[in-house]
């Protein structure tokens, strides 16, 4: 086996996206799914000159010494998985993740943070997604594929991370988009500064007490106080301070335009990067999309269009592991 590569290197972290989901969906058929998918990213992944480091199920961690043969393999992945038949006509998507460092590598493989900011930022994606970090998208930027080209993402809290990362999606214009190109960042956007106490208390009492659809209360209108700190900078950053708790991600709604209720089911299917379908209810689509998700979902000035209530109260009945605030 060739020596993994040294000095800068690129790292790709894959998985399947609902890889359980469709485990149980497909029984013994699953075993051909996921060969046939180690059997294509292992092709890709040698063809870009990348370094398989570890394999786990249905998770890859390839290391590359160029960023752009790395984006290039993740671009050629994606387009020979949206091509393969699967089994039933099921979709079979994959989330990529990619970041640049320098890490040191010993006997026993790489020793680096970079390796774990590749696997979040994989983490943080969608099937069917490649996202890329600042420091790959300033090395592939002016060396993209023909018609490719990358929508930045906003900055996002990434789990168990201190620094806040900028993630850029790769777009493949050959390939159907899930996403829609409002998409918001997956996790809530991150805040400079912390907000009052205010913002720890309201974390602390829901972690003990449990999460309800509720609007947060108006914070003080004194334009004299500078201390102010406003109802979305507390959802934000309560937001934040929950990263950790929900494995799906924490989303901030923004619903301060809204003044119809009937239009919040579409505020959220943007929020959350989903696409209308032809001839299927907007509803059972976030329902779909909304299963087995451990997630919360943070309606920023929901008092506005509290008609909207038992929409929300619906979802989360539906989903006991879906939260709202």
């Amino acid at each position: 086996m060739p020596e993994p590569p040294r000095g800068t290197v690129t790292f790709l972290f894959s998985d399947i996206e609902h890889s359980t989901r469709l485990l149980q969906h497909l029984g013994d058929q699953y075993a051909d799914v996921l060969a046939e998918y180690r059997r294509l990213l292992r092709e890709t992944f040698q063809a870009g000159d990348g370094h398989e480091i570890d394999t786990a199920g249905d998770g890859f961690f390839v290391a590359f010494q160029r960023a752009t043969h790395a984006v290039a393999a993740a671009i050629a992945t994606q387009r020979a998985m949206a091509m393969l038949p699967w089994p039933e006509g099921l979709p079979v998507r994959v989330r990529i993740g990619l970041h640049t460092g320098e890490p040191t590598l010993t006997a026993s493989g790489y020793v680096s943070l970079d390796a774990h900011r590749a696997a979040r930022i994989c983490a943080a994606g969608y099937g069917g997604q490649t996202l890329l970090s600042q420091t790959t998208r300033a090395l592939v930027e002016y060396d993209l594929p023909a018609g490719v080209r990358l929508r930045d993402l906003g900055t996002h809290r990434l789990k168990d991370l201190q620094r806040s990362e900028r993630l850029y999606q790769v777009v493949i214009p050959d390939l159907p988009g899930r996403l829609s190109t409002s998409q918001e960042p997956r996790q809530s956007p991150a805040q400079p500064t912390r907000a009052a106490h205010s913002a720890h208390w309201a974390g602390a009492d829901r972690r003990r007490s449990g999460w309800t659809p509720a609007a947060c209360g108006g914070a003080s209108a004194d334009p004299h106080r500078s201390w102010r700190t406003g109802k979305t900078r507390l959802g934000l950053q309560v937001a934040a301070d929950l990263l950790e708790d929900f494995a799906s991600g924490v989303f901030f709604v923004p619903l301060a335009a809204i003044r119809d209720p009937a239009l919040v089911a579409s505020s959220l299917a943007r929020t959350l990067g989903l696409q209308e379908r032809a001839g299927q209810v907007l509803l059972d689509s976030l329902k779909e999309f909304l299963q087995d998700q451990q997630m919360l979902l943070v309606l920023d000035n929901f008092e506005q269009i509290v008609a909207a209530a038992p929409l929300v109260a619906e979802l989360l009945a539906t989903w006991p592991r879906l939260k709202a605030w």
